[in-house]
């Protein structure tokens, strides 16, 4: 595929137009501006849009009908992480520096590079396929009120076939990856208080310390290789043949990983076992722990309360509620307090889907090279929350960025070959999504 040179200047200027406008969500800098930018942009390309109020910021909702018989949901996030370190970055974060063939600026990667690229290739799609256009401003914190946006369109978003969430990118060898599905998520709070402020150990034989207390609750939890929460692995999917044959498939040099990461040792040394874990094990992890002093010297007390935040990888069918309610049995029962601060779905689509055939076929035409497929990813994003609208094809894929785009981290960047690739890739897509009966 082709674009003339006016046509890619102006895919250019959009996209560092867009690009310019901050919109930290952690801060609220710049979120109206952006949504409004992105709202008077999906109007000129001829959608309906809206700008939706949620208790937090909002979402920017668009919406076509041209009269076909498949509606696909395109979701993307326009919000972006804070720039700190500041004094870290080769060009202003929202410059949008364009250099050696790169352009520089937070977002460039995630999302508002995947976002863009979408509408763009909208803009030359002329076909019946109907779409939902929902842009959050919230991912980057939690999407913490997607669902009352959801919630509050519940009856015209259900109605899409289905659903491309925020792009996957390549990989190191320039290959386009889909995937399939994401972890779910279980993030608590623990913690366990003995008193109303901290006081001198010489007390300590009368007193119970909360750290001990936290340890055993712990424990109680988790043994060191297995979760101890009831139920917790019964409900398990187990893994089909074409699941395995996508895990057969995946490339991983085990040590070139263990490296990338900067740890000591993996759990496993086998590739097999690598990829498998990475990507269909659930997981109990202790993200960190607060208690007591902890500055410089000595300091003898014995802490009034102790404190740690943990996550749960999920994996298809595991229920993050049941978990949830499992988990808070544990801790009430051993004198802690529990928050929920955060509880996803796991999903995974089929790889027989039309989403999915729609989306390789598109990738080896836009790239002239076969496509990574991974059966999820080791994390999480919200596509529970549009699974739970009775949408089964859910995909993520057609990503701007590379590993080494920096995303989240100082001098976030893409490579405007690729930028342009993922435009022809999200037509090419629309084009055969709406051509698969």
């Amino acid at each position: 595929m082709e674009f003339s040179k006016e046509e890619l200047d102006f895919f250019l200027s959009k996209y560092q137009e867009f690009l310019k406008i901050p919109s930290i969500s952690a801060t609220g800098e710049g979120i109206r501006n952006a949504s409004s930018w992105l709202k008077e942009f999906m109007e000129e390309l001829g959608i309906k849009t809206e700008i939706v109020e949620t208790k937090g910021h909002p979402v920017v909702y668009g919406k076509v009908n041209n009269g076909g018989s498949k509606t696909l949901l395109v979701y993307n996030h326009y919000d972006v992480q804070p720039v700190d370190p500041i004094n870290e970055w080769k060009y202003p974060p929202f410059s949008a520096t364009i250099s050696d063939g790169y352009i520089f600026a937070r977002g460039a990667s995630d999302n508002k590079g995947t976002l863009i690229a979408r509408l763009l290739a909208f803009s030359k799609y002329k076909g019946k396929l109907n779409f939902n256009f929902v842009f959050e401003g919230e991912e980057e914190i939690g999407s913490i009120h997607l669902n009352e946006f959801i919630q509050s369109r519940k009856e015209e978003l259900s109605k899409s076939s289905a659903v491309i969430m925020e792009g996957a990118g390549l990989d190191t060898k320039g290959r386009p990856m889909i995937v399939l599905g994401v972890k779910g998520l279980v993030y608590v709070q623990i913690t366990v208080r003995v008193g109303e402020r901290d006081v001198h150990s010489s007390v300590a034989p009368l007193i119970k310390n909360p750290v001990w207390e936290l340890i055993k609750i712990l424990n109680t939890i988790y043994d060191g290789e297995k979760v101890k929460i009831e139920g917790f692995y019964e409900d398990i999917e187990p893994l089909s043949k074409e699941v395995e044959e996508l895990l057969d498939k995946i490339e991983l040099d085990v040590e070139e990983y263990r490296k990338s990461l900067g740890v000591y040792s993996f759990n496993y040394k086998d590739r097999k076992e690598v990829v498998k874990a990475l990507y269909t094990y659930p997981s109990c992890n202790i993200d960190g722990i607060f208690a007591g002093y902890i500055g410089q010297g000595s300091k003898t007390i014995v802490p009034s309360y102790a404190m740690a935040k943990m996550d749960f990888r999920l994996v298809p069918k595991q229920d993050p509620e049941k978990i949830y309610r499992e988990l808070e049995k544990i801790v009430k029962a051993m004198g802690g307090e529990i928050v929920e601060m955060g509880l996803e779905k796991p999903v995974r689509t089929s790889p027989n889907t039309a989403v999915v055939k729609a989306m390789i076929s598109s990738a080896v035409k836009a790239y002239s090279k076969d496509p990574v497929i991974l059966p999820n990813a080791a994390g999480t994003q919200p596509m529970g929350l549009f699974y739970d609208l009775g949408i089964k094809e859910i995909v993520s894929a057609i990503g701007v960025g590379t590993p080494s785009s920096n995303a989240h981290a100082p001098n976030e960047n893409v490579k405007l070959e690729n930028f342009y690739k993922a435009i022809e890739h999200s037509l090419y897509f629309y084009q055969e999504y709406e051509s698969l009966g």
